[in-house]
């Protein structure tokens, strides 16, 4: 019997996809599956939604709970890893302490000061389940969503010697059902090719009934209301000829031409009058990401606590995530497409070979088939190039806990040298290191 481990279970409202797709799908039900996490209360939360999720189905699946990562893992063929490492309040540093020195981000989580030290908290949450797999499960699979996620498919695909490492994101997911919003289509009418890397794919190929569907997408960004929802991936659309895969406010952090200048950031980033509460994430406001965390988990909670009290009904729907998708094709030699993360050795020639990049993948019996991607644009290519030395840089540091190759991971973050000189950057990357000396590997201070 096939063996799903869900590593960071007690996060309950994003585990329960994984969970509810295991068990609605006839092939994979019968699995053994286990939910880790190592608070024991939240834990505890996610074995009654399986059980509630079983009733309602009819089924008695093989499923335990555990807080101890080796018996988690052990003869494990699946490993999803979907925990968040550390508090809000580390996340706070990792935004306030550049925003000091004037690196003004929105979610830190993906690149910039904040993005690399993530990584480095989160490498060492990470580390620790890669070398516990290579003990007791080795060959398995390990489908990673923990974010900085190419910098930690970069470092976690160095540093194993069995497991197979995916990196796994739903950004293409969600720009496909904008871009067909935006030009009012039929999802069933439309066809995307994204390629490139994490947070930063573009929709190399956008077509509505077999024709391009780019003038289309042109034409609706001049409906004033349609532009204010995207206005960052919309002018670099307008400027580089392609549209991005992450948000446009998230992806302001990644590039050089907004968030330098005040002036700029209330031009592109300022809330509509009539925004949404959540809208200042998606729009790019200052810091908007620990805003929108917290609130998330007081919503969260409540939902949590109606989910199993009864008072509201188990969404019995698959989840538009490709983590269960991709264990049922290996598993059943059934083919399907994806868009994950992988180290590139070729992939996109026009990239570094040691990078991740994010590109369409066949998964089949087989295991994991990357596809390459010719002719990838060079405007494309040099605007991935900005954010890949941030990653290679920072994987290296992290993997090596050399404290110089991260200070050069942030020197050359776009946002960074845009805004900092580099005594400036020395002095915030020496800052850090001391605010999350306690969060990051004990070999970083020796």
């Amino acid at each position: 019997m096939r063996k799903i481990t869900l590593i960071g279970a007690g996060g309950v409202i994003f585990a329960q996809k994984f969970i509810k797709d295991i068990l609605l799908d006839a092939t994979l039900k019968n699995s053994e599956i286990a939910l880790m996490d190592i608070d024991a209360g939240r834990l505890k939360n996610a074995e009654i939604f399986t059980q509630k999720i079983s009733e309602k189905l009819g089924l008695e699946p093989d499923v335990f709970t555990t807080t101890d990562l080796r018996e988690a893992v052990r003869n494990a063929d699946y490993v999803i890893t979907l925990f968040r490492v550390g508090t809000l309040e580390h996340q706070w540093l990792e935004q306030e302490i550049p925003r000091k020195y004037g690196v003004d981000q929105v979610v830190a989580d993906t690149l910039g000061p904040g993005g690399v030290f993530r990584g480095l908290r989160t490498l060492k949450a990470l580390f620790k389940v890669l070398e516990v797999m290579e003990e007791v499960c080795p060959g398995a699979y390990l489908l990673n969503y923990v974010n900085p996620m190419s910098m930690n498919t970069i470092a976690l695909s160095r540093r194993t010697k069995t497991i197979k490492v995916g990196g796994l994101c739903h950004s293409v997911q969600c720009t496909s059902e904008q871009l067909t919003g935006y030009i009012g289509a039929e999802k069933s009418a439309v066809r995307f090719l994204f390629a490139g890397i994490n947070h930063q794919a573009f929709c190399l190929k956008f077509e509505l009934n077999g024709k391009d569907a780019y003038p289309r997408l042109r034409k609706a960004m001049d409906d004033k209301n349609i532009y204010r929802q995207d206005r960052i991936r919309f002018e670099i659309f307008r400027h580089f000829g392609y549209f991005p895969s992450e948000s446009s406010g998230h992806g302001s952090e990644y590039i050089p031409y907004i968030r330098k200048r005040r002036d700029l950031i209330e031009k592109f980033c300022s809330l509509p009058p009539d925004a949404e509460k959540d809208y200042d994430m998606s729009a790019g406001t200052s810091g908007a990401a620990l805003k929108v965390c917290a609130e998330l988990q007081e919503k969260n909670e409540k939902q949590l606590k109606a989910l199993l009290s009864g008072k509201e009904e188990i969404d019995l729907n698959y989840s538009n995530e490709y983590a269960v998708r991709i264990i049922k094709a290996i598993e059943t030699d059934t083919p399907v497409a994806a868009n994950l993360n992988v180290m590139n050795r070729g992939l996109i020639p026009s990239l570094p070979p040691e990078c991740s990049v994010e590109v369409p993948c066949l998964v089949n019996g087989s295991g994991i088939m990357p596809c390459r991607i010719n002719d990838y644009p060079e405007q494309l290519a040099g605007l991935n190039r900005g954010m890949i030395n941030v990653q290679l840089l920072g994987a290296e540091g992290a993997l090596t806990c050399d404290r110089e190759k991260i200070f050069q991971a942030i020197a050359l973050d776009p946002l960074t040298a845009a805004v900092c000189s580099l005594n400036e950057i020395q002095a915030m990357t020496d800052e850090l290191f001391d605010a999350l000396k306690s969060e990051i590997s004990e070999d970083f201070h020796r």
